[in-house]
């Protein structure tokens, strides 16, 4: 008999626990405010992005000669189109934009284009910004042996980096630096072996700290 009510005690106890434990929780929190200003109070590394001096006559006050061919003809009457996304970066009437979308009629074979855009950084100051490049969705198709993008300083002229478009992830192993009133001149290589409908997608992580993104 004694026996039997201690077995009946651990029991009890047991129940008692678990209830205690499924009733316990440790708390945190967090909130966030995300205060958004408009585009013409960016400033750093909000104030890069894409722009062209051929479309916007008069930007070249601020930053150099770049995009002068956005509109060019390729073959017969086929020109090269670019359709600018959102206005990140706005002052004096000039803009500088999130992203543009690239629209590029060639016909099979090798083919170089030259200077279709541009991408800088205005500001005043001698604070850089780094920018990172990362093929987000590369050029695989079959038909595209070669896809390499090429910057230049748009001042100088100088080479500043390739990037194979067939490779996908950061393709950059260290930032490119962009100082106030500096940009880079962006140039297109494509080789292409038979018809096809390529589509490649580049991302330019742009930051006031020198740290690669993930």
């Amino acid at each position: 008999m004694k026996r039997y009510t201690t077995i009946i005690a651990m029991l009890i106890i047991a129940i008692a626990v678990a209830a205690v434990n499924a009733a316990a929780f440790a708390y945190r929190w967090m909130q966030i405010t995300v205060d958004v200003k408009s585009d013409s109070e960016a400033r750093g590394a909000a104030c890069v992005g894409f722009y062209s001096s051929g479309k916007q006559s008069g930007i070249s006050t601020y930053l150099p000669e770049a995009g002068t061919n956005y509109n060019a003809n390729t073959y017969y009457n086929q020109l090269i189109t670019v359709n600018e996304g959102q206005a990140v970066c706005t002052w004096s009437g000039y803009s500088l934009y999130e992203g543009i979308t690239v629209s590029l009629p060639i016909t099979v074979g090798s083919w170089y284009i030259k200077d279709f855009y541009g991408f800088g950084y205005n500001g005043t100051g001698n604070t850089p910004v780094y920018v990172w490049i990362k093929v987000e969705d590369p050029a695989d198709e079959s038909g595209i042996s070669n896809a390499t993008l090429i910057f230049y300083d748009a001042t100088t002229k100088d080479h500043v980096a390739n990037i194979d478009l067939k490779k996908s992830g950061l393709v950059t192993s260290t930032a490119i630096t962009l100082y106030p009133g500096h940009a880079l001149q962006l140039d297109l290589f494509i080789d292409a072996t038979q018809q096809v409908r390529a589509t490649f997608k580049v991302g330019f992580y742009a930051s006031q700290e020198n740290e690669a993104p993930r």
